[in-house]
């Protein structure tokens, strides 16, 4: 009895490690984990992201992608390790459904071994070696979402871990005229060359007004956040005002902590 309670201790002990995330990480805000995995590896950076479009070919004995375009913004990446007993797919189609349901638009997919080599999304495009699997086993999807790029690789190794990627590029879209024409919030991230493209495009479309939309979520109360997020909007609507932009056509509004969107502590919405 005593020995069965012992070996009962000891799995749940180590059933507990291995389900520890990896130090710093998280979830993608948007995005809910496969129930039971656990990150494995996790990165945030600027990237000029090079978002795969077509299945991998080797082309003058060079493997390359038939399709992809260059995406500059901020990229978050996510690689979980998936529970005993499911298969790549089960987890895939959690996150894929996730992405439908937030009325994602999909980009490519591709399954099994009509994606192309394993060895190659692994290393050469993911450059994350745990990730070279079953050719037959993968799946991989990109999807869009106003300015964010989704990235899904599923996939099951040799010795049966399942692995899943996930990867969110934030586009940095300022100065883009199609994107600011969807009237959707642009994240401001405090870049010089944000700053530059928005006086741009404000000065090139003087009938054009914005609302800058404040959040916060560093202080300890929210009425620190909120003070805090109003002091950010106040201080880019004085940037621009230096810039010429005539304060008429500003507007401001602060969110604090109150807000889900955690992406960037300004959102820009161009009427």
């Amino acid at each position: 009895m005593r020995f069965s309670i012992f070996l009962s201790i000891l799995f749940y002990s180590t059933f507990a490690v291995a389900e520890a995330d990896l130090t710093n990480s998280s979830d993608y805000f948007q995005l809910e984990r496969f129930p039971g995995s656990y990150i494995v590896q996790y990165d945030k950076k600027d990237e000029n992201y090079r978002l795969i479009l077509g299945g991998l070919k080797k082309i003058k004995g060079v493997v390359t992608p038939e399709k992809e375009r260059r995406v500059t913004g901020q990229l978050t990446q996510i690689t979980y390790r998936i529970p005993e007993l499911n298969t790549p797919d089960d987890a895939f189609s959690v996150l894929e459904d996730q992405l439908i349901k937030l009325g994602a638009t999909n980009l490519f997919k591709c399954t099994g071994r009509d994606c192309g080599s394993s060895n190659q999304w692994a290393n050469a495009i993911f450059r994350y070696s745990r990730l070279y699997g079953l050719e037959e086993s993968q799946t991989f999807a990109s999807y869009r979402l106003n300015n964010k790029y989704f990235s899904l690789y599923a996939v099951k190794r040799g010795n049966k871990r399942v692995y899943l990627r996930v990867e969110v590029l934030v586009e940095n879209v300022l100065g883009m005229e199609a994107q600011a024409e969807q009237g959707d919030g642009i994240p401001f991230t405090g870049k010089e060359s944000e700053f530059k493209a928005l006086v741009k495009y404000l000065t090139e479309n003087p009938e054009r007004t914005l609302w800058l939309v404040g959040q916060n979520f560093s202080g300890s109360t929210y009425r620190q956040q909120l003070d805090k997020s109003n002091d950010q909007i106040m201080a880019l609507k004085t940037r621009l005002i230096e810039q010429e932009i005539d304060a008429e056509r500003i507007s401001l509004y602060s969110l604090g902590g109150f807000s889900s969107e955690q992406n960037a502590e300004v959102l820009i919405f161009i009427e």
